[in-house]
């Protein structure tokens, strides 16, 4: 088996807060640093293609080599529209893998020698199999989960490739920048989607909880408001009671019923009574 050639592109680099991008991913996003912005202009005056790479503290404004992790995305920039505010919106493309290994302070902006990382090929049986157990998961995943749509999710992971799958169910997981990073980082696309099955299956046994919990705090409302409007009617006959004449004709019953004022009770041909719902 021949050993793939290696590819090194250098590309203008913007860092990203709270994102990482996958190939196969389509993300829109703000540009509001001016490094940033310096540096899509630079990919937009050339072949449009940049490196993506998420800042390890997003907190930091003005991120140096060092803060910013150094596998990343290689994307191309679909669109980019200028905002009132001097902000760019961009959306992108995620292309392939790289890895940054030099990095080239330009003007006013970073552009980073990348080493593009081949994809990898899996044709094996077991990667069917792992494949459909994925699959099954994220299904039960998505159903659970308020802010996924079912049709458009389902429809998005009908693919064969091992890698597409892995890295489009990866981009729309609801996890912390740091285990979308290292999914980012695992190479092998059976790798991953053993990451991704383990991931899912934690997070699916949260959802169900978090179902089952909401589902007695309902009925336990449910109760409340019940118990609430009956306390009231009650309130509200036994009000009645003292404001109408002492004689009335309950006619569901067809019985007379005598309110006494001295004892507060209802009397009639059933018995005695405390209150009585009038029809």
């Amino acid at each position: 088996m021949e050993t793939p050639l290696e590819v090194y592109e250098t590309l203008p680099i913007v860092p990203l807060r709270d994102v990482v991008v996958f190939p196969h991913m389509m993300m829109p996003f703000v540009i509001g640093r001016p490094s940033s912005t310096r540096a899509l202009e630079h990919a937009l005056i050339k072949d449009k293609r940049i490196f993506l790479a998420a800042q390890h503290d997003a907190s930091v404004d003005d991120p140096r080599p060092e803060d910013i992790y150094t596998m990343g995305c290689v994307a191309n920039v679909v669109q980019s529209l200028k905002l009132p505010d001097g902000n760019i919106k961009v959306l992108v493309e995620g292309v392939d893998r790289a890895r940054a290994v030099e990095w080239k302070e330009d003007k006013g902006f970073y552009r980073v020698v990348v080493k593009v990382l081949a994809k990898q090929r899996e044709t094996s049986s077991d990667a069917e199999q792992t494949m459909s157990r994925v699959v099954s998961l994220f299904e039960q995943y998505v159903k659970l989960s308020n802010n996924l749509h079912y049709d458009a999710m389902i429809a998005a992971v009908r693919v064969d490739d091992p890698g597409k799958l892995a890295d489009t169910i990866a981009a729309h997981l609801l996890v912390g920048v740091d285990e979308k990073q290292n999914l980012l980082e695992i190479i092998s696309p059976i790798e991953r989607l053993n990451r991704i099955a383990g991931i899912l299956e934690i997070e699916v046994d949260k959802l169900q909880v978090d179902r089952m919990i909401q589902s007695r705090v309902k009925k336990q409302m449910e109760k409340a408001q019940k118990e609430y409007y009956l306390n009231e009617k009650m309130k509200a006959i036994q009000k009645e009671l003292l404001e109408e004449p002492t004689v009335r004709y309950h006619p569901a019953r067809s019985v007379v019923l005598t309110y006494s004022r001295e004892t507060g009770e209802v009397h009639g041909k059933a018995g005695s009574l405390t209150w009585a719902v009038a029809s």
